[in-house]
């Protein structure tokens, strides 16, 4: 291959990856992948192992959000394949990491714990601090799904003093800092109110439902770009803090202030289009009125969820919620008022 054509060829890598990367932050995902497939092969081609890998990397998370997890785990291992054994690099760690995203997301959370830990390892040695402490908190959601729940609460204090610091020391607030507090916080809550100390849960709750509502203030349509972060993510998770601090006031029997929570949770997700977790809100507040003894509104939001889970595609999902389904329709005895599974 001449000079002149592999020179093309570097500037035709950069202008793929400029383009690739314009698309995903406008959530073209089939665009992005098609652009980054071409700069992979172009990448293979030249042997730029810096471009093959960044190509892989990318496709990884873009077959992770169009939830396409085999290949994201295969694109993620061939980054830690390409690295050379001594090279324990920023780039290696976030692979590990993505891979235990893939594997939380198939709730395959020993695996997920297997990966997360060796992320840390690689952090803790380079050194790089930011991502030791978002490591730590990965790890302390991996323990909360596991139901490790003091393992979950240690791992996050960890990362919220990290990040505080950081905070503290970074003259400039530093947004993609709180969005990582915000996160331990939230995970902190989750692990409190799974150790039945609900006051303590809500205490964390708030101050993360804080972070988020200021993020989500600082995110307006017109300045999306601004954010580390898809702002759609950030307004996602500020409905997901919303939803547990509702959850926690249901649990101690204060069900008109879980109602409103919900709601407000419920706002953001009918926004963004979140069928699934509209579905289990809907739910939630069916559950909450029927405690309530409004029976009719219970009816109603319980037949709403009824509809959202008949969407869902994922046939596993659907199977979750089957009997959930069958005990609305026994304690209204729908049979009698001729309605049909």
């Amino acid at each position: 291959m001449t000079m002149k054509s592999t020179s093309s060829l570097q500037s035709r890598l950069k202008v793929l990856h400029q383009t690739g990367v314009q698309q995903l932050s406008q959530e073209q995902l089939v665009s992005a992948l098609n652009t980054f497939q071409q700069m992979l092969a172009i990448a293979q081609e030249t042997e730029s192992l810096e471009y093959h890998v960044e190509a892989l990397h990318k496709i990884g998370i873009i077959h992770y959000s169009l939830k396409h997890y085999t290949g994201s785990i295969h694109c993620l291992k061939q980054i830690i394949k390409l690295a050379p054994a001594e090279s324990k690099s920023v780039r290696v760690a976030k692979a590990y990491n993505d891979i235990a995203r893939v594997y939380c997301a198939t709730k395959q959370y020993s695996e997920a714990l297997r990966y997360s830990a060796q992320a840390l390892e690689i952090f803790i040695k380079i050194p790089n601090i930011n991502g030791v402490g978002m490591t730590l908190n990965y790890l302390g959601e991996i323990y909360n799904h596991l139901g490790l729940f003091e393992e979950a609460l240690q791992s996050c204090h960890k990362a919220l003093v990290i990040f505080q610091d950081i905070n503290d020391t970074v003259k400039e607030k530093n947004l993609k800092n709180s969005i990582y507090e915000a996160a331990a916080l939230h995970n902190i809550g989750l692990a409190e109110y799974h150790l039945g100390r609900p006051r303590q849960a809500l205490a964390f709750f708030n101050q993360a439902l804080e972070i988020r509502q200021k993020l989500c203030s600082s995110c307006p349509a017109k300045n999306q770009n601004k954010l580390p972060e898809n702002p759609i993510k950030i307004y996602s998770e500020t409905a997901q803090t919303l939803g547990q601090i509702g959850i926690v006031y249901f649990s101690m029997n204060n069900d008109q202030t879980a109602i409103e929570f919900y709601q407000k949770a419920i706002k953001i997700y009918q926004q963004n289009n979140q069928q699934e977790e509209l579905a289990k809100l809907m739910n939630y507040i069916g559950l909450a009125c029927y405690k309530q003894n409004h029976i009719s509104q219970s009816l109603w939001y319980h037949l709403k969820a009824w509809e959202l889970f008949e969407k869902i595609q994922d046939p596993q999902q659907k199977d979750n919620y089957l009997p959930h389904i069958l005990s609305v329709y026994q304690r209204f005895n729908l049979a009698d008022d001729g309605v049909k599974l």
